[in-house]
C-alpha cells in the first residue's frame, strides 16, 4: 500500500501543475479490451472505445483490432489497425485510419504484488480527404499493486505520453502532442475479466491555450 501511495502522490502533483490558462472539459470514457491466444504464440487484440463530452455528446469512437506474437512471458508484439470517428461539438466530423505497431514489456515485478509494465506504440495516422500521414509515438507505463497483501482489488496508475514526429496538413504539429494519466482500481469480476473504474486526465498541447479533459473512465479488460 505504501508503494501505491508513493506512486500516486507524484501523479496528483503533476495533475495540479496543469497551466491555469488551459481549457477544461468534463468527459466520460468507456473501453472494452479483449486479448487472448489464437494458436501457440499467435495472439489477438480487440478493443473498442467511446468518449462523451460534458454535453453527453459522443465525440469519438475507436475500433482497434490487432494480431501479435508472444515473445516471452509478459512480452508481446502487435501489428494492428484502428478506425477513429471523431465528431466534435464544434467542427466537422472526421474519419481517421491508423496502422500501428507496439511492443509490451515488463519493467518491475516483486513478491508483494507490485507489477509495472510498459508499452511502446508507433502509429501512422491518415485522415480521409487529406494527403499527409502523421507519425506518432506513444509511450505508456502502468503500475498496479493489491491494496491489501493477498487482496484481490488493486490500485492502478498509468501515464502515457504522445509525441508527433511530423506536422501534417490536417493539423498535427510536430512535438509533444498530449499526456494522459489515470488513477483508479482494478476489480476482478472473474479469473479472466477485470473492471477498472477511475479518473483520467488528458492534457492536449496546442498552438493556443492547452486543453485539459477530466474524464470519468471505466475499462473492461478480458484475457481469454
Amino acid at each position: 500500500m505504501k508503494t501505491i501511495v508513493r506512486l500516486v502522490v507524484p501523479t496528483l502533483v503533476a495533475l495540479a501543475a496543469v497551466p491555469v490558462q488551459a481549457q477544461d472539459d468534463g468527459q466520460a470514457w468507456a473501453q472494452a479490451l479483449a486479448q487472448g491466444s489464437i494458436k501457440g504464440d499467435l495472439i489477438f487484440w480487440a478493443e473498442g472505445q467511446t468518449r462523451f463530452t460534458d454535453a453527453t455528446r459522443g465525440t469519438q469512437i475507436i475500433i482497434r483490432p490487432a494480431i501479435g506474437l508472444r515473445l516471452a512471458r509478459d512480452t508481446t508484439a502487435h501489428l494492428g489497425y484502428a478506425f477513429v470517428r471523431t465528431d466534435p461539438a464544434n467542427g466537422a466530423a472526421t474519419n481517421e485510419h491508423r496502422v500501428w505497431e507496439q511492443l509490451s514489456f515488463p519493467i518491475v515485478r516483486n513478491g508483494r504484488g507490485l507489477y509495472v509494465w510498459g508499452r511502446s506504440r508507433i502509429e501512422q495516422r491518415m485522415i480521409e480527404g487529406r494527403r499527409d500521414t502523421g507519425w506518432r509515438l506513444r509511450q505508456f507505463v502502468r503500475a498496479q499493486m493489491p491494496l491489501q497483501r493477498g487482496g484481490k482489488v488493486s490500485g492502478v496508475i498509468f501515464a502515457e505520453g504522445f509525441y508527433a514526429a511530423n506536422s501534417t496538413d490536417w493539423g498535427a504539429r510536430a512535438g509533444v502532442d498530449q499526456v494522459r494519466t489515470f488513477v483508479g482500481l482494478s476489480i476482478p469480476l472473474s479469473k479472466q475479466v477485470n473492471l477498472e473504474p477511475g479518473y483520467l486526465n488528458q492534457t492536449i498541447f496546442r498552438r493556443g491555450p492547452d486543453r485539459t479533459n477530466h474524464a470519468a473512465s471505466i475499462n473492461l479488460l478480458a484475457r481469454l
